[in-house]
Order: structure tokens, then sequence, then C-alpha cells
């Protein structure tokens, strides 16, 4: 894995490099690809590079002449990231010493043009697939904006809905990772059926991704930045729609007075474990996970790049987090 993170970080910086625009902005769109590069060594398993390469490989055997497609890919993915941060107000320390309006720009680069110039190296494939990739970024890119734009605003109480919020982070993170296993199975195969087993195994595995990390954000430390947001996320959303009464109310006084202070984040956690909400989001991690298994069965992969797909999947899973917190 560690062997594609350093192609496709290579053809990243070779697409820059080539880029028709003075030095100095160059080097803002390097800053958050040097982000990038080390969340992957530390994460080699990064969807955006691994999903087109293994598909691809997947389904020819061959992984090599997707390389512009997963630069494609971690090219939107970095964008999308960034612009979180900027939303958020999380931006690394690499943009500490710049104006926010520079992140904001080379964000918009990153989601919009760029990625559209790596698929221009596609040079062999034919001109009409290269219009359905280029239709599916930009289809993408809009399921995405909506998702987001859901996430800003799920925060009144009376739309408080479980169901909800799962088809919200399907937007927001599920079309993401399907958007990652589409693309290289659309550059290998002209067949519907398959490329839509492997978005579907995409979208699945991104949405349990997205809820693990979710729940990670509450249970993983004294201080949760969704919680300092305002974020309504599922184990959050599970509560206020399971609990009653007196609890209720003081979890909703609760998540106003988290967005000031983390003091209170041990409450708010207690009250989630008298939901249940742990085990909530772990039966629908598992949900997703055994759709994404039953997709990418059904597409039936070639080895090994099946074996590292499987094994991406096995990764998006909340079992031994619920095991270790114990809330039952």
């Amino acid at each position: 894995m560690h062997g594609r993170v350093e192609r496709v970080f290579a053809f990243i910086e070779e697409l820059i490099g080539a880029l028709p625009v003075p030095p100095s902005h160059r080097e803002l769109l390097r800053v958050h690809v040097g982000v990038g590069r080390e969340q992957a060594e530390v994460y080699p398993e990064l969807p955006a590079i691994q999903l087109p390469l293994l598909v691809h490989a997947a389904i020819t055997g061959d992984e090599r002449p997707a390389l512009p497609v997963a630069g494609a890919c971690t090219l939107l993915y970095l964008g999308a990231d960034l612009l979180d941060n900027v939303i958020d107000h999380e931006l690394p320390s690499s943009w500490h010493a710049r104006d926010p309006a520079e992140a904001n720009l080379a964000a918009a680069t990153l989601l919009t043009a760029l990625p559209q110039l790596a698929l221009a190296r596609l040079r062999e494939t034919p001109p009409a697939r290269l219009w359905s990739l280029a239709h599916l970024f930009a289809e993408t890119l809009l399921k995405m904006s909506a998702g987001e734009h859901e996430d800003l605003f799920f925060t009144r109480w009376r739309d408080v809905e479980p169901e909800r919020c799962r088809a919200m982070v399907e937007r927001k993170a599920g079309s993401e990772f399907a958007l990652f296993a589409k693309a290289g199975a659309m550059l290998a195969s002209e067949d519907p059926a398959i490329i839509e087993e492997y978005a579907a195994f995409g979208l699945c595995l991104g949405t349990a991704g997205q809820i693990c990390s979710d729940v990670a954000d509450i249970w993983g430390g004294r201080i949760s930045q969704d919680l300092l947001n305002g974020r309504l996320t599922l184990p959050v959303v599970h509560a206020l729609s399971t609990l009653r009464g007196y609890s209720r109310e003081r979890l909703q006084e609760l998540l106003g007075a988290a967005r000031e202070s983390a003091g209170c984040h041990d409450e708010v956690r207690a009250l989630l474990a008298e939901a249940g909400s742990m085990h909530y989001t772990t039966l629908v991690v598992e949900v997703y996970r055994q759709r994404a298994s039953s997709h990418l069965a059904a597409a039936s992969p070639r080895e090994p790049a099946g074996r590292n797909l499987r094994m991406l999947l096995d990764r998006a899973s909340l079992l031994p987090m619920d095991e270790d917190i114990n809330l039952r």
C-alpha cells in the first residue's frame, strides 16, 4: 500500500509542477498536498488512493492504468478535507501562518480544476469514457456539497431523525467513496452491473467509515471536536430521538454548553450511554459493512486486489470499541 501512496503523490507533484501558474500558486497548492502525504504515511490505506487502483486491478488484474484516476480522486479528497477544515475552524498547522482566504482558494482549486487535469492524463481513453468520468466527478461534488450543507444546518431539535442523519452521511461521505470505487471500475469495464456493484461497495464503505469516525470523535478522547462545533452526528441524533423527559431536555442543554466548553463532554457521553447510542451506531455500521461485503462478492474481484479491498472493509468497524466501552 505504501508503494501506491508514493506513486500517486509523485503523479500529483508532477501535475502541479507542470501547471501554467506562478510559482507562488503552485506552492500554495503544495501546502495541503503535503498535509495529505503526511496523513498517508501514517494511514496508507487512504481510500482515495487505494480504492480506484484496487478496483481497477480487481477487474483487469492491472492497477497501473488507473494512476491518473487515483490522482484525481486524491486531489478531490484533499480539497474536500481542506474545505472541511475551514468550515470546522480546524486548519492544520501548515496553514496557520497563511491567510484563511488562501486555504479557501486552495480548496476550490484542489476540488475542481486539478481532478479534471488529472483525468486529462488518460490520453488513450476514449473521449466518451473521459466525458463519463468528468461527469461523475461533477455529479459527486454536487452530492457531497448537498450533504455538507445539510450537515451544517442539521441542528433543529424537531428535525432530528436517525434515518435522515444516515441519508445525510451517505451524501456527504458515502458518495465520495462511491466515486473512488466507481471511477476505477468505469476505467476498467463497460459492464454497468459490475460498475454499479463497485459503486455500491464504495458508498457502503464510506458511510460506515464516516460513522466510525464520528463515534471515535466523541469517545476517542476527553475533548470532542464535533461537540465543540455543534455537529449532530448519528450517536447524538439517536440519543435525541430515544431519550424522553428530563434526560432529553438535559442533553439539549448540554449540547448547547458543549459548544462553549469541553467540561460537560463527559456528561454528554453518559447520556448517550443511557440512550444506547453506541450500540445503535455499531449495529448501523455492521449493516453497511454487510451490504458492502455483499456488493464486493457480487463483483467477483480478482485476487490479490479482492483481498486488499476486504482488508479496507475490515477496518471500518466499531465492534472492538463497542466491547471496550462496555455500555451495557
